[in-house]
């Protein structure tokens, strides 16, 4: 009789969750809390009535790159249709993407500002082997050629659906670029003279390692250096 009773509450629990939209395990053993069609994991509800209900959101999405690499979503379906489809992925294979779904050239792609106190790199001596001076230094520092720019704003990349059924999701990455005027230098001109300096990502799209440009720099201003001394020498030296 005991058992009868308990079942009994707890079927009606369980009722009153499922009519309210609280929390439900599906037939094909999704779980969801707060929401009622996607296959993911929700928290959160919102006072406007719609389908775009949960907050935040979880899920393990097995087809959200071009190339086929699953991995764990952080995302936020409210206030609006896909306000936020990635705010934190977890690649299968351990790569992350901040607010976007991460990229097989690099460990964390992080789209927008990083604030931090230092960045430190590795630079002991006893981590390198092939030493030696740099080739030409100033000759290939002078081709380089730098510019001022903007940021495109709206250049976004379609990506395939989070979840394959039960979700029209319009996967799109924002880039996050802002609209201050910058200074750099263009990855395809730096390409054509340092290639060991700029990565591509799985999408084609290049990247400038510029913290390794400085030593470029440094040692060609120190070649120029050398050159005004030695005609500052041949100056004094016609003057005597």
């Amino acid at each position: 009789m005991k058992k009868i009773i308990i079942a009994i509450i707890f079927a009606a629990i369980f009722k009153t969750s499922f009519s309210q939209g609280q929390f439900k395990i599906r037939n094909d053993s999704y779980i969801q809390i707060g929401y009622t069609t996607y296959k993911a994991l929700t928290f959160g509800q919102s006072t406007n009535l719609t389908t775009n209900n949960g907050n935040f959101a979880v899920e393990y999405c097995s087809g959200c790159t071009s190339s086929g690499n699953g991995g764990f979503n952080i995302w936020k379906p409210w206030p609006t249709a896909y306000s936020g489809n990635f705010l934190f992925y977890i690649r299968d294979n351990g790569n992350i993407g901040v607010g976007n779904i991460g990229d097989n050239s690099a460990k964390m792609w992080v789209s927008g500002n990083i604030l931090a106190n230092a960045f430190n790199l590795y630079s002991d001596q006893r981590f390198k082997e092939n030493i030696r001076p740099l080739d030409n230094p100033l000759e290939s520092f002078m081709k380089i050629k730098p510019f001022q720019y903007n940021f495109i704003q709206n250049k976004i990349n379609k990506e395939n659906d989070s979840l394959s059924v039960n979700i029209n999701k319009d996967n799109t990455i924002n880039r996050n670029f802002d609209q201050k005027l910058h200074f750099g230098f263009l990855a395809q001109d730096i390409q054509k003279i340092y290639p060991n300096l700029v990565t591509e990502d799985e999408k084609g799209y290049l990247a400038l390692n510029y913290v390794e440009l400085i030593p470029v720099m440094i040692d060609a201003i120190q070649k120029q250096n050398e050159k005004i001394l030695q005609l500052e020498a041949i100056i004094q030296t016609l003057k005597k």
